[in-house]
């Protein structure tokens, strides 16, 4: 995916929106603030997924175009899934509780998933009418209002995408990086829609069929791409290497850790919690060993905003010859 240049003007689009509806919108740790931008994010997407909703799904019926009905029926499973973006952030930025004590941030993954369940039902659907359209093809005359309005649709579509993917790394929310996918895929669809039509215009009935088969897989690609990263944040991904390495070199940089090793994290969206085993003389005492995991739990967390940090204590132990260390690790 093409990465924005700073200064573009999506980034400041989405700039002048943040300073106009978000207090604190550089804050972007604060549940609060990460909230806002996926407010603003599914807002946006769900205005505009109404009005293209409402004009395809009349040209479509109008037209007897069953691909341009399909499209329709994916906005509105758009709709569903800006709304979906709206509660996930509205229900993962609550505070922790005795049941939930790391808070409630993986909703964000829930809600990825249920657009996900909603996009394959919507396909299923729509797959059923292209078949049958496909045995029992229809004459369809070309329209240019409905080009027109599947060309602002991909227009609109784009612009949608870029504003996504800002906000969602700007936050690190990848509900949002996966509702920009999302977009990009509805533009594709959409093309492929307009070949339909100027195709079935030309006494290629079936074409339009077609289409709309085609655009059923564009949904079930989207909605596997989706569900497969939502879950594997609920499932409890492995951190990436270089995220291991940068906890393993915060964690060496405290005088008298000897390693660090076992290291986790756990993802619970705005929340993480990273727990770490260090290694430590042997013949420490306890309060000093203590101290010292406490100054690596709180370098970890200035390092890592949003991170807290359990870390665990072992001995540490050296061949009698001085040579290269040899770590045993009893506490595993």
């Amino acid at each position: 995916m093409k990465t924005l240049r700073r200064g573009s003007r999506i980034e400041k689009l989405n700039t002048f929106l943040l300073k106009r509806f978000v207090r604190d919108y550089e804050n972007v740790h604060d549940s609060n603030v990460r909230a806002s931008y996926g407010y603003i994010e599914g807002a946006l997407g769900a205005t505009v997924e109404i009005l293209l909703f409402t004009s395809k799904l009349v040209i479509g019926l109008l037209t007897g175009s069953i691909a341009l009905v399909a499209e329709a029926f994916h906005s509105l499973s758009d709709i569903f899934s800006s709304l979906i973006v709206i509660f996930g952030f509205r229900f993962a930025k609550q505070p922790p509780d005795p049941e939930h004590p790391y808070g409630y941030g993986r909703f964000e993954a829930i809600a990825t998933l249920v657009a996900a369940v909603i996009l394959v039902v919507l396909g299923l659907e729509i797959a059923s009418r292209s078949i049958e359209r496909l045995l029992d093809p229809t004459p369809i005359a070309l329209s240019y209002l409905a080009i027109g309005v599947l060309i602002i649709n991909i227009i609109l579509k784009e612009i949608l995408a870029r504003i996504a993917i800002d906000l969602g790394r700007r936050i690190e929310a990848q509900v949002l990086v996966a509702d920009s996918l999302n977009q990009r895929v509805d533009s594709l669809a959409a093309v492929i829609v307009i070949l339909g039509l100027i195709g079935a215009s030309f006494g290629f009935d079936r074409l339009d069929a077609i289409a709309g088969l085609a655009v059923v897989g564009f949904i079930f690609y989207t909605a596997y791409d989706i569900a497969r990263d939502a879950s594997n944040i609920l499932l409890g991904k492995a951190p990436s290497e270089d995220t291991v390495e940068l906890v393993r070199l915060i964690a060496r940089s405290v005088d008298g850790v000897k390693g660090a090793h076992a290291i986790q994290v756990h993802d619970y969206g705005v929340r993480k919690v990273v727990t770490v085993h260090i290694l430590v003389d042997k013949d420490m005492t306890v309060e000093a060993s203590h101290d010292i995991a406490h100054e690596v739990a709180s370098r970890i967390s200035e390092s890592m905003p949003g991170a807290t940090a359990e870390v665990h204590i072992g001995p540490a132990y050296k061949l009698k010859t001085g040579a290269a260390p040899r770590v045993q690790r009893p506490d595993v």
